[in-house]
């Protein structure tokens, strides 16, 4: 029993001197109740998270830190969740820039304006609307923003420090099929609806002109084909950009992606294509905002058929800051959908949410 006490202590004694980061815990929790024509209405949530963070300086000097974040509504639903509430990272800062390893978010997602979040309600950025209208078409991995946006593949970021307004970032990612919704293990498999391997190199400025402080970025993204065995498929090649600008009290924006024929194959007789844009304009009064978007994709999956199919959506938006973390916001969503066919039906839902959340 003597020898039993002893152990405990000693173990106690060198946890207390053991050097620890500083640690932070935040999270985020909200509801959303949607209803409209065209939809399955009711009450939901999408992004409902905790996040653990730490950070400490070695004796170099450097500042090592990390964070870890899960969904909980993915723990309750037994499911896995591909984007950034669920997440494994840590970075290494030095004076030579930052260099982040893991789950994390990619040069382009980092560096490009988000234009699409700018509107109460998160835009089409948070991608709400899907929770209650499953009818978009028009999109390959993308969602009205750039390709993998937000997807928390396992990946190496490398940020360089900001000079005079300018930023530069570069990711290399050995497999986007790996992310967070995935096994820890590396084992060679065929992923038939993901690229490989993938290089992000982006660029943002941010300055000031007469009264107009503004921030507009550019991103590629390069990478190999889809599937391990698809042979045949066009390599992975997107060009993405967009700026933000504001005065006084208004901001606006325009976003655009191009995906060229990323999402077909070799030979095609009707060459794939994958496009859009999104056009925002925000106005702030106090804790009120208001917000308009406008956001169009289209696509055509090349091979037999040259249908362009096409998603539209115009959104308004009105937000309160109730304060101490909690938000509200109400957004109406006027969508159209197109499959191209002429022949077919079409759904246009008309879509109405409103949701509250709690940062803490």
């Amino acid at each position: 029993m003597f020898k039993l006490f002893i152990s405990i202590f000693v173990m106690t004694y060198s946890f207390i001197n053991i050097a620890k980061a500083d640690v932070s815990i935040s999270g985020f929790m909200q509801h959303i109740v949607g209803m409209g024509d065209e939809v399955d209405g009711g009450v939901t949530d999408k992004f409902t998270r905790v996040s653990f963070g730490a950070d400490t300086t070695a004796d170099n000097g450097w500042t090592v830190g990390g964070s870890f974040a899960f969904s909980a509504q993915v723990i309750n639903s037994g499911a896995s969740d591909a984007y950034l509430p669920t997440s494994n990272s840590m970075y290494v800062q030095t004076g030579m820039g930052t260099v982040t390893i893991g789950q994390t978010a990619d040069a382009a997602t980092n560096l490009i304006p988000r234009v699409s979040a700018m509107v109460p309600g998160d835009g089409t950025d948070g991608y709400y609307f899907a929770l209650f209208d499953s009818g978009t078409l028009a999109t390959s991995d993308t969602g009205f923003a750039e390709v993998y946006y937000a997807q928390a593949a396992s990946r190496i970021n490398y940020a360089l420090p900001v000079i005079n307004g300018f930023s530069v970032q570069v990711t290399y990612t050995p497999a986007l099929e790996f992310n967070s919704s995935t096994s820890n293990a590396r084992t060679q498999t065929t992923e038939a609806s993901n690229h490989g391997e993938a290089t992000h190199v982006a660029v943002s400025y941010e300055g000031e002109m007469d009264g107009i402080s503004y921030v507009a970025g550019i991103a590629t993204i390069n990478g190999n084909a889809k599937s391990t065995a698809g042979a045949t498929n066009n390599d992975l090649a997107v060009i993405t950009g967009g700026v933000k600008a504001s005065m006084g009290n208004i901001t606006v924006g325009a976003h655009a992606y191009d995906h060229g024929e990323s999402f077909g194959s070799v030979g095609q007789v009707n060459k794939a294509s994958d496009a859009g844009y999104t056009l925002a304009m925000e106005y702030a009064m106090g804790n009120i905002t208001v917000g308009v978007g406008y956001a169009h994709q289209e696509k055509v999956d090349g091979g037999a058929s040259s249908n362009v199919k096409e998603d539209t959506i115009t959104y308004f938006g009105i937000g309160y800051d109730i304060g101490g973390g909690v938000n509200t916001w109400v957004q109406l969503d006027n969508i159209s959908h197109s499959d191209g066919d002429h022949a077919t039906t079409e759904t246009d839902p008309q879509l109405l949410m409103a949701g509250i959340s709690l940062g803490f």
